[in-house]
């Protein structure tokens, strides 16, 4: 198993040449290329300036003798019905297949997208919810088809009400029987799923049966620890998950993908001048962690 990081361990307006050189220095052969990042930026761009634009990154990588692996996508909001950036569906959909062909041009065999509620109060019924979210994403296979790069759905967790104290909004896919459901439902070979374990520590699952219950769709993973109250994005053991249950989960699955971290919170907090080290550091961890992998 490979070890990889997101880039978002840097802020945005750090050089992405430079970002790949520390990552590669401090012991990272594989990367995930945060588009959500890059989103507004990606938004103000044509068509044509966003692949020169990833044409350049890739470039880049391949100079430095990296790979990017995966890619968060870009997001679209706390529902479908309720978007960042005055997205609507319709302009949603149309930088999600630009986001593909971006992922086709870096080499990234897998971008992770997030399924939701339709509206943001979330009163539609669990088959609504599930029926909108197969034939949302069935409208990015004819471009998934044709790049090769499949869409690995990602479970996310159940958000604080607003103004009430202790209450929970219910958030589509944040148990994994509805993730499995959907990815059932999707029926492609390029539909998977990337287990975050910071999401489900929040939302409060065990790593185990999550981890087995995903198996056969589970093609990439977000790592990154919690205290299990909020979603932190920390390096392994600076929260509370159980790491030996989820490399013991992750060997019985006969995962392949990456170890991919996403806890940029212990690396992009920090001075520039101590972030080459917490990398060292990151890279050391993970890899403490792979050798545990059967």
């Amino acid at each position: 198993m490979n070890i990889s990081t997101s880039l978002n361990v840097f802020e945005i307006h750090h050089p992405i040449d430079r970002m790949i050189r520390r990552c590669k220095e401090a012991g990272f052969l594989s990367l995930d290329f945060n588009y959500w990042d890059h989103q507004g930026t990606v938004h103000n761009m044509t068509s044509k300036e966003e692949e020169a634009w990833a044409r350049d990154i890739r470039a880049s990588a391949d100079a430095h003798g990296v790979k990017f692996t995966q890619m968060h996508g870009p997001v679209h909001g706390p529902a479908f019905m309720n978007m960042v950036m005055d997205l609507n569906v319709e302009s949603f959909l149309a930088m999600a297949r630009r986001s593909i062909r971006t992922a086709h041009a870096l080499g990234v065999p897998w971008v992770v997208f997030h399924p939701s509620n339709i509206s943001q109060r979330g009163g539609e019924s669990l088959r609504e919810v599930l029926r909108y979210n197969v034939e949302f994403y069935r409208k990015l296979l004819p471009v998934m088809e044709e790049t090769g790069v499949g869409i690995a759905l990602e479970n996310i967790f159940d958000w604080p009400a607003p103004g009430e104290t202790g209450l929970f909004r219910r958030i589509y896919c944040a148990n994994t029987e509805e993730l499995a459901d959907l990815l059932a439902a999707l029926d492609h070979p390029l539909f998977g799923a990337c287990w975050d374990t910071g999401h489900g520590h929040r939302q409060g699952l065990l790593q185990a049966p999550s981890i087995r219950l995903l198996g056969p769709w589970l093609r990439t993973l977000h790592i990154q620890d919690n205290n299990g109250k909020h979603d932190e994005h920390l390096l392994p053991f600076l929260g509370t998950i159980d790491w030996d249950e989820v490399m013991l989960a992750l060997g019985e699955v006969r995962y392949g993908g990456d170890f991919t971290y996403e806890a940029h919170n212990s690396v992009r907090v920090l001075p520039d001048e101590l972030r080459d080290s917490a990398l060292a550091y990151a890279a050391h961890t993970a890899n403490f962690l792979v050798r545990k992998f059967v």
